[in-house]
């Protein structure tokens, strides 16, 4: 009788563990941050910078992971469907509710997932091989225009700001570029480099170090102003696009179950690494700015994206396939 009372006490005490370690404070145990695209790209290094710093707060290992695929899509379907544990994370952008306006996604990105916050924002950049006889906006879109023209223009993958620049560009202009994607953004950009593909709307982060090697040839900004490492070239709205206005937005999201109070951990702690001057450095260094709010603010954020995009999508009856 002894004896079983004491592998009666011996399990009960193994169980009150379990659950008080279940219970700890978060993170206990790594977080996996996962990225939708190749090694290379913005959103892969602002996954790994975040991952650092959030593991030197947090006091755990926050491990990058890359699932290139589908304009993001891969990752991101992967994150819809994980344990909302706080284990599992995802680094991504406003992809997130442009494949949602393309009906690309295999989930819903505001019931699925849950945003924990925006980091920043940074315009694309529309380049041509420095071989390319293409030199101003003009001359991309009589060259588009030219009988027999079959330009072709590259992105690291469907849906994302990169490949929507280029659509929305033949929408506005009224040309044909067909469109040629990648899994990232560096096997894109040493196609263009290497003249196999004509032009592309480029995230400007790794497009400008090219073009200030000479490498590639910097034509319009995607944004509403100028990029101040390149003052002399304008806007597409300035070349004769009015409106035009593409960005990419990056933000960190987690499955939909996430306890809230784990989201607003989170939450507050990415802000703390936004607002650390190192970290305000290297976002400069990527020719973006810094965003900040939680995650009601990249709900919001996400929800006026898809109201953009699928208004595009509606007027120009843009199809697309992943």
């Amino acid at each position: 009788m002894k004896i079983i009372s004491w592998v009666k006490a011996l399990a009960l005490s193994v169980v009150l563990a379990g659950t008080a370690h279940a219970a700890g404070p978060y993170p206990s145990r790594p977080v996996l941050v996962v990225v939708g695209y190749s090694p290379g790209g913005a959103t892969d290094s602002y996954a790994r910078v975040y991952a650092q710093k959030l593991g030197e707060k947090l006091g755990q290992p926050f491990i990058v992971e890359n699932r290139p695929g589908a304009g993001g899509n891969i990752a991101a379907t992967a994150i819809a469907q994980a344990s909302g544990d706080g284990y599992t994370i995802l680094m991504a952008a406003n992809y997130l509710a442009i494949n949602a306006a393309l009906n690309l996604n295999k989930y819903d990105f505001e019931k699925d997932l849950t945003p924990i916050a925006l980091i920043a924002s940074n315009p694309n950049l529309l380049v041509v091989p420095e071989s390319s006889p293409i030199k101003s906006v003009s001359d991309l879109i009589a060259a588009a225009k030219q009988k027999d023209s079959h330009l072709t223009f590259g992105s690291p993958g469907t849906g994302g700001s990169v490949h929507m620049a280029g659509e929305l560009f033949k929408a506005t202009a009224g040309v044909d570029l067909t469109h040629v994607p990648y899994r990232g953004i560096s096997p894109a950009e040493v196609d263009l480099m290497a003249g196999r593909i004509d032009l592309m709307f480029g995230n400007i982060s790794t497009a400008l170090p090219l073009v200030e090697s000479k490498r590639l040839r910097a034509i319009a900004v995607t944004g509403k102003r100028r990029v101040a490492a390149l003052p002399n070239i304008p806007t597409l709205d300035e070349s004769g696009l009015k409106g035009f206005d593409v960005e990419a937005t990056f933000l960190l999201v987690a499955p939909a179950t996430t306890p809230p109070e784990i989201v607003t951990r989170l939450s507050a702690t990415v802000e703390e690494i936004t607002k650390d001057a190192s970290v305000q450095k290297f976002i400069a260094a990527l020719y973006a700015d810094p965003r900040y709010g939680g995650s009601d603010e990249a709900k919001a954020y996400l929800r006026s994206e898809f109201k953009k995009w699928q208004s595009v999508v509606q007027t120009t009856g843009l199809k697309v396939e992943n």
